[in-house]
């Protein structure tokens, strides 16, 4: 194993973008203690590739980009490649990140096999796109963005992602895709302004908890095969539900969940 160590500093620039293309590997991504550096280490198998880091700029925006595809560096490592992937799966790539509490950010992650702990609690979030592939993603933000955010989109693929305070993001638009695994998506935070979401279940499992103190216009479409559960809203007949009590300082929350064969639980907090 070696052992990669990296240090960017962004002040000079306008807002920071994240690429992160991971086909396997552990991430843990969390706000750092400067204001405007990045710091990150990655821990790898040297038999496999070696990560491609790098930061570049283009018009005052700085850019990051991570990349981590396990193919063996000569051809007649095949075989020790595969024993090494099959021994130690995504532990091959231990990959650790803090970023800059002051900067502008856009993510955009693409996960194959692997783990992600994402707890984005602190940072300026502007936008953020997560394909979670293959692996157990937990994503956490138990602070308000003080920022605009534009979207958070998630696709949660085949297996688990869990979800703490995403209502703190106070994104304009959420939306997710549930595809054959579950998913525990958290609205609950301090949102003040009024938002859109938007949740397909294909096969999977989806346990959705909206947000207290908020107008909550909620729809559901569903057929003959799913299963949807509905806690703490007043249903108005054809898969609408709305909040008990409406209150015009609140902002308003417009949600669309449509279920195929999957099952749903759906509560207020």
């Amino acid at each position: 194993y070696e052992i990669l160590n990296y240090q960017y500093k962004v002040k000079k620039y306008d807002a920071l973008r994240v690429y992160l293309d991971c086909s396997i590997g552990n991430l843990t991504m969390k706000a750092g203690n400067d204001r405007y550096i990045i710091n990150g280490n990655i821990k790898y198998n040297s038999m496999l590739s070696k990560p491609v880091v790098g930061l570049t700029d283009k018009n005052n925006i700085s850019r990051l980009d991570l990349k981590i595809k396990p193919n063996n560096s000569t051809e007649d490592n095949s075989k020790s490649l595969i024993n090494s992937l099959i021994e130690d799966g995504n532990d091959n790539y231990k990959i650790k990140f803090e970023m800059p509490t002051k900067m502008s950010t856009d993510m955009y992650f693409d996960f194959g096999l692997g783990k992600a702990d994402l707890d984005l609690t602190g940072l300026r979030i502007s936008q953020l796109v997560i394909d979670c592939g293959l692996s157990d993603v937990t994503l956490v933000k138990t602070k308000p963005n003080i920022i605009n955010c534009d979207k958070v989109q998630i696709s949660t693929g085949m297996t688990d992602f869990n979800s703490t305070g995403l209502g703190n993001f106070n994104a304009s638009n959420y939306i997710f895709d549930v595809g054959v695994g579950s998913a525990e998506i958290d609205m609950s935070g301090s949102a003040i302004k009024d938002s859109k979401l938007k949740i397909d279940v294909t096969v999977g499992s989806l346990e959705l908890k909206l947000p207290t103190n908020t107008n909550i216009e909620l729809t559901v479409n569903k057929n003959m095969l799913s299963s949807v559960n509905v806690k703490g809203l007043v249903s108005s007949g054809d898969g609408k539900y709305n909040s008990r009590k409406n209150q015009k300082r609140w902002s308003t929350m417009k949600a669309d969940v449509s279920v195929g064969l999957g099952s749903v639980d759906i509560i207020v907090d």
